[in-house]
């Protein structure tokens, strides 16, 4: 059984199609795999953001604002969990389409109208997305995240490979081509550097073992 962990930005584009990559990745595996997918928050995530949206860095009003709205969103998302794991990703899903695909800015009102078109108990979900559980829950994450030595969103661990007896971080998942090479063994460096050299959107991919 395979282990995967995605660590994300839970209102960020490029995470949100690493995400369905490992959705579609588990339907076509012959193993069992079981993923979670981590909201992943630091300072240096949020200048990766702001360099890749040509924000000047010594923007504190935007920085905060960047903060913040992660931050808020990864709370909802952890209170969505709460009424159960494929209840969180389907909230998750769902506000990535309103960001990603529609455009619009994750806000308060957006929050609101994705839990009721996730069909969570919103009481339940108000309560909990401002509650010390969950702030401590998202702390946990970032612990973890820690740990596994993990930097930038979107980032996969994935552990119980084929002939490894330790865990692999892939940074830069959003190809599912070499997450699937990965998983299924054919991933080497030779096709990583190609990978790099053959387009710019992936020149933040790398592999390392933990």
């Amino acid at each position: 059984m395979l282990e995967m962990y995605l660590f994300i930005n839970p209102i960020g584009g490029k995470c949100y199609h690493s995400e369905q990559n490992i959705l579609r990745l588990v339907d076509q595996l012959d193993v069992e795999v079981r993923f979670s997918f981590i909201p992943f928050l630091n300072l240096q995530t949020v200048s990766s953001i702001m360099r890749r949206e040509n924000i000047p860095l010594n923007d504190l009003q935007a920085r905060n604002q960047i903060f913040n709205n992660i931050y808020q969103a990864s709370l909802d998302y952890k209170a969505a969990s709460f009424q159960g794991k494929r209840c969180g990703r389907n909230y998750l899903l769902k506000l990535q389409e309103q960001v990603v695909d529609f455009g619009n800015e994750y806000n308060e009102e957006v929050a609101q109208k994705v839990a009721q078109a996730s069909d969570l108990d919103c009481d339940m979900f108000n309560d909990d997305r401002h509650s010390s559980f969950t702030i401590n829950s998202f702390k946990q994450d970032q612990k973890m995240a820690a740990e596994m030595n993990v930097h930038e969103h979107p980032t996969v661990v994935v552990y119980n490979l084929d002939g490894m007896d330790c865990g692999v971080s892939f940074t830069g998942c959003d190809s599912y081509e070499l997450l699937k090479q990965l998983c299924t063994g054919q991933l080497n460096e030779e096709i990583v550097l190609k990978h790099k050299s053959s387009t710019r959107k992936h020149n933040y991919t790398s592999l390392h073992i933990l």
